[in-house]
């Protein structure tokens, strides 16, 4: 299995979230990233991962 990266700006969302919860998201995300054969997280990522959890901030 491939390392997975992530763009700055995606990384800093994510780090907005709340602390409990990132790392959750965060490899929900690279989850998806995976199945969908990628290795890297973009920003639009992050914004379809926030549509499923709206109650955490990324932005």
């Amino acid at each position: 299995m491939s390392e997975i990266t992530w763009d700055p700006e995606a990384d800093r969302r994510i780090r907005r979230s709340p602390f409990l919860m990132r790392r959750f998201i965060r490899k929900r995300i690279e989850d998806r990233v995976r199945s969908r054969g990628r290795n890297h997280v973009t920003e639009a990522d992050v914004d379809e991962s926030a549509n499923m959890y709206r109650q955490y901030r990324f932005k």
